[in-house]
């Protein structure tokens, strides 16, 4: 099997209500679609996503993907290219031609063409893995976020993850007593304040919210990204919750703060290659998983594929519509789908009525 050809998609998704967080607010979704065809007549799709901003116009993003990735690409074996390890030194830094749609799309193939769904060719046994649902709500007023959480309840998540980090603490617990009112003590409460706070006022917070009644599961990025030190006192000082970071970091951040001491929980998503590794060397330390949001809810298979993936994000995003059956979620779990590759099939109606070429 090699790659013969290529297709690149540029799609516009207006999101159904603002969502954001303590530092941004967004409306809009850009995906690029890549597609790579083989001679024996199979496809793999890969996703990338940026917020806000318009990606590049098609023809851009064409002639870019020609110039700097075709080349390693045109008639080469997917497996090869999938498994490829390369070092970053000099001008060498960065993804080179495994950009993450790319390398998604590799996967799709080589699953594809053993007949197995991603995450059993990658090892995994079970295709269920644990969700949380995920409201990105601090754009959101009291109302809507509550509606929000309304219909998120319908998954049958047992945790859910809040944005927190508003100047008046008092804003945040209102919207914990809020998520309390509406699903109740009994799930796993998680929150997340996207680099927020200092140090000290990460203490203060976790304190307030735990003298006011809220058992939180697990504080997201409290602190700037590269505060090695800080996340360390977190560790140490905030023995009733856990510390989850490592989103924001490549592969050298993660390993920092797996040495350092300063994560509880590790945060991985995207890169299947650099996930598996980051998660055996979390392994190392002792130190479980959990996979952020992934388009199209692709991060299943990666979960799947792990032996210590606490939870995996669920946002019920508008990307979704996207495919012509999506990543299943019920009953709190999400379901890796049983088709070969990673299973997301795109709705070419779907697809044509988004893109959005100039």
């Amino acid at each position: 099997m090699n790659i013969t050809d290529y297709r690149l998609h540029r799609v516009h998704l207006p999101l159904r209500e603002p969502i954001g967080d303590s530092q941004v607010r967004f409306t809009d979704h850009w995906i690029t679609v890549v597609e790579l065809h083989c001679d024996n007549g199979l496809r793999g799709i890969g996703f990338e996503c940026q917020q806000g901003l318009p990606t590049a116009r098609l023809v851009s993003l064409q002639e870019e993907f020609e110039y700097t990735i075709w080349p390693s690409l045109k008639q080469a074996e997917p497996l090869g290219l999938a498994m490829r390890v390369e070092r970053p030194r000099g001008g060498n830094v960065g993804p080179g031609f495994k950009t993450v749609p790319v390398e998604t799309a590799l996967w799709d193939l080589v699953a594809k063409q053993a007949g197995l769904p991603l995450y059993e060719f990658l090892g995994g046994t079970n295709p269920k893995v644990r969700a949380y649902g995920s409201t990105l709500d601090f754009r959101l007023d009291d109302n809507l976020f509550r509606t929000k959480l309304e219909r998120m309840q319908r998954y049958g998540f047992s945790a859910f993850k809040v944005k927190v980090g508003h100047p008046d603490i008092a804003w945040d617990l209102r919207r914990l007593q809020l998520v309390r009112d509406v699903v109740g003590c009994e799930v796993d409460l998680m929150i997340d304040a996207n680099e927020a706070w200092s140090v000290k006022e990460a203490v203060k917070r976790l304190h307030a919210y735990r003298a006011a009644g809220h058992d939180i599961y697990w504080v997201e990025d409290p602190i700037t990204r590269e505060d090695y030190q800080g996340y360390a006192r977190l560790c140490s000082e905030l023995d009733f919750t856990r510390i989850n970071t490592g989103e924001y970091l490549g592969i050298s951040g993660k390993r920092k703060l797996l040495t350092s001491g300063a994560v509880d929980v590790l945060n991985i998503h995207n890169s299947i290659c650099e996930g598996r590794f980051v998660a055996a060397l979390a392994g190392e330390f002792g130190i479980p998983v959990s996979l952020g949001n992934t388009l199209l809810e692709l991060g299943v298979h990666l979960a799947a594929s792990l032996p210590e993936c606490l939870y995996l994000e669920y946002s019920d995003l508008i990307w979704n519509d996207l495919a012509a059956d999506p990543v299943r979620i019920e009953q709190g779990f999400a379901w890796a789908p049983q088709r070969p590759g990673h299973g997301i099939e795109l709705d070419r109606e779907k697809l044509a009525f988004y893109s959005h070429p100039d």
